[in-house]
């Protein structure tokens, strides 16, 4: 009986501390998200925020809403892109094939549906380097450009 009860102890042990490979996610899918940043500094009675979603598929969308100062509705968009992305070495490299972006500096925001889409004959691209954890993504300055000291998006879900 002490036999069996030992064997089913130990059994029970192995199970428990035998490591899932199936619960831990892939970097491409640890990465997946939407992850914000709130310009705060733009502007002195509106907040700007970005947001980037990369979804299943390596497609990815970015956007920039305007909010009142401290405020948590959307008011409406400054951009809208979408496209597709690579993850490779901890760098997500984003290449947008569809650009909506308002033109006229005279406005702050309108409607999603209401920003012109924007044609182009060159390769729009931006690469963001991932935290360790998949928590945050800080842009990657191009060579020979200058930029300010990046902040991050934080992963928001």
């Amino acid at each position: 009986m002490k036999r069996i009860l030992v064997l089913a102890t130990v059994f029970m042990a192995v199970l428990v501390s035998c490591k899932n490979e199936d619960d831990e996610l892939s970097p491409g899918q640890a990465v997946l998200g939407k992850y914000q940043l709130t310009e705060k500094d733009f502007s002195e009675e509106l907040d700007f925020v970005r947001i980037i979603e990369l979804k299943p598929g390596q497609k990815v969308v970015y956007q920039t809403t305007v909010r009142e100062k401290g405020g948590s509705e959307d008011l409406g968009f400054v951009n809208y892109f979408e496209g597709d992305f690579t993850l490779e070495n901890d760098v997500l490299n984003l290449n947008f094939t569809k650009t909506f972006s308002l033109t006229d500096p005279d406005i702050s925001y309108v409607p999603k549906n209401e920003l012109p889409e924007i044609e182009r004959d060159y390769e729009f691209a931006d690469r963001y380097a991932v935290s360790d954890d998949y928590e945050e993504l800080f842009y990657v300055c191009p060579p020979n450009a200058f930029c300010a000291p990046p902040k991050p998006f934080e992963k928001i879900n």
